[in-house]
């Protein structure tokens, strides 16, 4: 396989960059001679997103949210989309993921809303997402109890409306359209998420704070351990909740090492060099290339 050896981008850079070579172990390999390991899940995984921009049908939609006013509807058109599609190439990749894993006591961490790896072998009990979900509605209120999102009549009406205009006019918008916000007890609800389109509503966190709870003991335990942190596409919108935190790990545990994949966001810091491996490659190819054969 090709994996990269770090160079930095010049003396007093905070990055460094990648050179592509060849080396003899395989990721399987790899994980083997560990512990224990940490997986991260990124956007390069986020099938929902890249999906929708590409297909005709949505095109229309997507415009219409880029007006300010607009903007809370985006999180429920890729709602509708999710709940209407899939893509089995991710399903293979999370698949092919759990296999190379094994028996390896692992915890997986993730930045995006969707929770295909629950459905693909991975333990709830093992998983946080802490940036979001498809699961819940939340209101304005983060004291407020969340809402499921399959019997909260307001929300899956406006579903409903978004999928007919995709089933029965193609997506085409005649411009009297109307889209309220979903309501219940006097109060908008909107995706439980933490997203550009609610940077003025406070992100309830309580569908995750006990799983992250688990993480977290689940990291301390790491320390003065052999660990391998395998950080698949993750993107640069919430360094603190992975990319930050892991060079960190790797920096204070001698025990610890990175591999980093990702098309184009592969840098890592020049102090932890020679702890790890940046592999410019999009990560779900790297994961279903590492299967092969196993």
């Amino acid at each position: 396989m090709k994996h990269v050896f770090n160079d930095c981008f010049g003396e007093g850079s905070i990055f460094c960059k990648a050179k592509v070579i060849s080396m003899e172990k395989r990721l399987s390999q790899v994980i083997g001679e560990y512990d224990q390991i940490i997986v991260a899940i990124g956007s390069e995984w986020d099938w929902i997103s890249t999906g929708i921009k590409g297909d005709e049908r949505y095109q229309e939609l997507i415009a219409f949210c880029e007006e300010d006013s607009n903007k809370w509807l985006l999180p429920i058109i890729e709602f509708e989309y999710g709940y209407y599609n899939n893509d089995d190439r991710i399903d293979e990749a999370y698949k092919a993921l759990r296999k190379l894993i094994g028996n390896k006591p692992y915890f997986l961490i993730s930045e995006i809303f969707i929770h295909d790896a629950l459905l693909n072998g991975f333990d709830e009990k093992y998983s946080v997402y802490p940036c979001g979900n498809y699961r819940y509605l939340q209101t304005t209120d983060e004291n407020d109890n969340l809402l499921d999102v399959t019997i909260t009549e307001d929300f899956n009406v406006l579903v409903d409306k978004i999928h007919k205009i995709i089933t029965e006019k193609n997506g085409h918008l005649t411009g009297e359209e109307n889209f309220a916000k979903p309501f219940q007890d006097g109060k908008n609800l909107f995706l439980n998420q933490k997203r550009l389109e609610y940077s003025n509503i406070k992100y309830n966190e309580s569908a995750y704070l006990e799983n992250w709870g688990m993480y977290t003991q689940f990291l301390s335990n790491t320390m003065g351990k052999s660990l391998l942190l395998l950080e698949l596409g993750v993107s640069l919108n919430y360094p603190t909740v992975i990319r930050w935190p892991f060079e960190k790990v790797v920096f204070v545990n001698d025990k610890a090492h990175l591999i980093r994949v990702h098309e184009k966001l592969y840098h890592h810091t020049p102090e932890i060099k020679e702890k790890t491996d940046s592999i410019k490659m999009n990560s779900v190819n790297y994961i279903l290339q590492e299967s092969e054969g196993l």
